[in-house]
């Protein structure tokens, strides 16, 4: 006995496999595309790379109620002390990325002296001392 609906039922579930499958694929290769699966630099080149620029990143987030007063306050304490350096050339690049849709965003600060972004990174770390969802974190601008 043939059932006309079990076999169109069947080339169904295969072709959604097939759409599955191709869809794995192509979401693995944006992944390797975008960098996810990029070599990690190893000996020589990374401390060429930490030679040549220091950098940190300033983060106001929120809990599903937007950035709090304190945390925007504090950020934007920071985000005028980098953008004064930025002025005088002790910041090489400042680059400030929307991160969220409830107004978390990213300050990233690079610079070419090392004592200096020292110094700029402590400060960061002062103002932010106490202050919830704001975070410090030492790492590179570049990819963001």
């Amino acid at each position: 006995m043939h059932h006309p609906g079990l076999a169109q039922g069947m080339r169904y579930a295969i072709a959604v496999g097939h759409q599955r499958l191709v869809l794995v694929w192509l979401l693995s290769a944006w992944t390797a595309a975008a960098g996810c699966a990029m070599p990690v630099r190893t000996g020589g080149e990374e401390r060429a790379a930490q030679a040549g620029s220091v950098s940190f990143a300033v983060y106001a987030l929120s809990r599903g109620r937007g950035v709090p007063e304190p945390t925007r306050s504090a950020w934007q304490t920071v985000w005028t002390m980098l953008e004064d350096a930025r002025r005088e050339g002790t910041v090489t690049r400042l680059q400030q990325t929307r991160i969220g849709l409830e107004g978390e965003v990213r300050l990233c600060a690079e610079f070419s002296d090392p004592g200096r972004a020292r110094e700029m990174l402590a400060r960061a770390r002062e103002v932010g001392k106490g202050i919830e969802l704001l975070n410090v974190v030492e790492e590179p601008c570049s990819g963001q």
